[in-house]
């Protein structure tokens, strides 16, 4: 996955996510909170779904980023990019890698590098 598709594609689910969770947390106010694991109104459970698969897109986005940065044998940016979304701030490797990141090198070819 090339840097451009895997930091375009995670800021962007990202900046989604947050808009959901944000709309998961208004919806919430209105609903019947007699069982607080039970969501009987479908517009909570499309929300929760919405907010599972820009999380697991984003995380299919960060683990083709760090396959770039490994391949490219670029140690630093994949530690940085590791270690900020497991303390949670991946947004800000991400966002890092994106615009100061090393360039892309096209793997293809051997013996360019």
């Amino acid at each position: 996955m090339s840097k451009q598709t895997s930091t375009g594609c995670y800021i962007a689910a990202w900046c989604v996510w947050v808009i959901a969770l944000l709309a998961f947390t208004v919806a919430r106010r209105y609903v019947d909170v007699s069982n607080p694991f039970s969501f009987q109104d479908p517009n909570l459970g499309g929300l929760i779904l919405i907010i599972e698969l820009l999380a697991v897109a984003m995380a299919v986005c960060w683990i083709g980023a760090l396959v770039r940065l490994a391949k490219q044998h670029d140690w630093g940016w994949f530690a940085a990019a590791f270690m900020l979304h497991l303390i949670g701030l991946g947004i800000v490797g991400m966002t890092a890698y994106a615009v100061a990141g090393p360039i892309d090198v096209d793997l293809s070819r051997p013996g360019l590098e």
